[in-house]
């Protein structure tokens, strides 16, 4: 086990196009991804008083090292009056998580909180709002148990061409007259996949245009690709041959790879990310923390 590298309470913080983040991913130890201008955290294998600030919580999939700290997000909003924690999961799994969280208020006991509005089931293709302008796409995941994605869009308006430069009196008029003002597009944000094998991006070749994507590589060089077929994941050597093959299936100008397996150190991992290609390597993030 590498200490420097195994510290989920030692957020690892990033900027990528132009959003904040705080997040950590290794496998089987905890991964989260936290993003306070969406108001949301993307899985919560473990929970920080900052991530508690955070209302929603998206869950890809309930293995502990992604949904154990749900628990203790909702103890922390409950101790801070905040408004409820909104979860979304799979719908699969919807039932065994309220079980969990009930248990949890038995032990602790702990007055029982509205767990039926406040877990939500999410389906694959659902579309859900997050917040007024901005929506979720859930769709489908490939792993070991039920699991989904998440893509986040926005709602962006721009003034239509031929009324910019236009004095305010004119586009008044425009508005008066009952004309559309504004020409409107969805911009994909962010896109997260949790745990996953290479199918989910062969299914689903639009999320590789996101413009921040969240992968995995589980394993690395010295692994067979074999082993994270088996165990539903996604081997770094992988993705290299995806690229080769299109380059267009990971576009993305911010690619964050994450979920590194707890037997791999630094070096590992920095020189898998050197034998990627040119053209992706560049553009590829590792989810570990800078050295001391």
């Amino acid at each position: 086990m590498r200490d420097d590298l195994h510290n989920p309470g030692l957020p690892i913080r990033l900027n990528l196009g132009g959003l904040e983040l705080s997040a950590f991913s290794i496998s089987g130890l905890a991964t989260y991804v936290t993003v306070p201008a969406f108001d949301a955290c993307f899985d919560l294998g473990h929970c920080s008083v900052s991530a508690s600030h955070q209302r929603n919580v998206l869950l890809s999939h309930v293995h502990q090292d992604h949904a154990l700290g749900v628990v203790r997000h909702l103890t922390l909003r409950s101790m801070h009056g905040a408004k409820p924690s909104r979860i979304f999961v799979p719908a699969e799994s919807r039932d065994g998580l309220i079980e969990v969280l009930r248990a949890h208020e038995r032990m602790e006991q702990r007055t029982p909180q509205d767990l039926d509005a406040m877990v939500r089931g999410v389906s694959a293709d659902e579309v859900f709002a997050l917040s007024p302008h901005r929506t979720v796409r859930a769709f489908d995941v490939t792993h070991r148990i039920a699991s989904r994605g998440y893509t986040v869009t926005e709602r962006r308006r721009k003034l239509r061409a031929h009324l910019v430069g236009q004095p305010g009196e004119a586009i008044r008029a425009a508005r008066e007259r009952g004309e559309e003002l504004y020409d409107y597009r969805d911009e994909t944000l962010f896109t997260y996949v949790g745990d996953s094998t290479l199918e989910t991006l062969l299914r689903h070749p639009e999320v590789g245009e996101s413009a921040v994507l969240f992968l995995e590589a589980t394993h690395l060089p010295g692994t067979s690709p074999d082993v994270s077929a088996k165990y539903g994941h996604t081997h770094i050597e992988e993705l290299a041959d995806l690229y080769a093959r299109d380059p267009r299936a990971l576009a993305s100008p911010h690619i964050v790879l994450k979920h590194f397996s707890m037997k791999y150190g630094r070096r590992d991992i920095e020189e898998a990310r050197a034998r990627l290609p040119p053209g992706l390597r560049e553009r590829v993030t590792l989810l570990i923390p800078p050295e001391p």
